[in-house]
């Protein structure tokens, strides 16, 4: 059972129009699998199925926290963007869970990531253990081995085709005070020792300033840019989409089914709704309403 199986139960997966209506669903085996487990918790399909949504969506919040809350910022200010074939699916419920206002799902959410791939810049990194002091006489002394890791790192960029004028390079030092066992990345210069005090004090609360500063490692970030398309804004005309049909709701109601390669510019999706395309569904919960922007993404809003 996945909670792939659960969605489809939850009618989120419709089992006509799954992969573009290439592969028809079989509903009644994701039951199957599912019913063993709901009568060993005493609840009703349906109620286990919401269950096992429930719980991925307690991961994904938790995923969230981590690189929002953790990091000091509120994810209320945000919008969530869903991607992968199943994002889109959780996406409404994960905001909810953390009062995000919004979620925005790609025009093509399920290769959103094999896009990033290849238009990402290309990156390479060294580094080389150096365990010295932080003096300035050793900091001269390593600009030898930058000179050394940028080299390296060039050579591999040229490897890819990158052409020297679109290469970068960058350097930083892991520094660290002496007797700590754990380091602050710090841009590599000749200020690099105060500037380690200063994001000591801002990490830590303080700074130790009269104890020895030692040098770890040294790295060499090279970056060879790559080509970008420009994405144009389409012209939005405010309109209600036009559903292709609707069906009824496991726990009650009436979801209303829309194809994506339907929605223009300006089009409002309102109420529970399922959006079909061949590498996603993206499911509108009761109580937020969707609206295509000028680039195409789906807007998902709570009302």
């Amino acid at each position: 059972m996945t909670l792939s199986d659960a969605n489809a139960i939850l009618g989120r997966l419709d089992a006509e129009h799954f992969l573009g209506g290439a592969m028809t669903l079989d509903i009644a085996a994701g039951e199957r699998a599912l019913a063993d487990l709901a009568r060993q918790i005493g609840l009703g399909l349906v109620e286990a199925a919401q269950g096992v949504v429930d719980i991925a969506n307690v991961n994904i919040d938790r995923a969230i926290r981590r690189v929002s809350i953790a990091r000091g910022y509120d994810p209320r200010d945000f919008t969530l963007v869903a991607f992968g074939g199943a994002g889109p699916l959780q996406a409404c419920e994960a905001a909810a869970r953390l009062d995000i206002p919004r979620a925005l799902v790609p025009e093509a959410p399920g290769v959103l990531c094999a896009l990033g791939l290849l238009l990402a810049d290309v990156a390479i990194d060294y580094s080389r253990s150096v365990m010295r002091a932080a003096t300035d006489a050793e900091l001269i002394q390593l600009r030898e081995v930058e000179r050394e890791l940028i080299a390296l790192a060039a050579s591999e960029l040229r490897q890819e085709s990158i052409a020297a004028d679109d290469m970068r390079f960058s350097a930083t030092l892991d520094m660290r005070y002496e007797g700590q066992a754990y380091e602050l990345n710090i841009p590599f210069d000749e200020h690099a020792a105060k500037a380690f005090h200063e994001a000591h004090e801002r990490a830590y609360g303080h700074a130790i300033r009269w104890r020895k500063v030692e040098i770890v490692n040294l790295r060499v970030s090279g970056t060879g840019a790559s080509e970008k398309p420009e994405f144009e804004e389409a012209a939005s005309i405010p309109h209600d989409a036009a559903p292709i049909g609707e069906k009824a709701a496991p726990t009650g109601g009436a979801i209303k089914l829309y194809e994506r390669a339907d929605l223009r510019p300006g089009a409002a999706l309102r109420g529970e709704a399922l959006v079909f395309q061949m590498d996603s569904t993206t499911y509108v919960p009761a109580g937020w309403n969707a609206r295509v922007d000028a680039y195409l993404n789906l807007v998902l809003e709570r009302e």
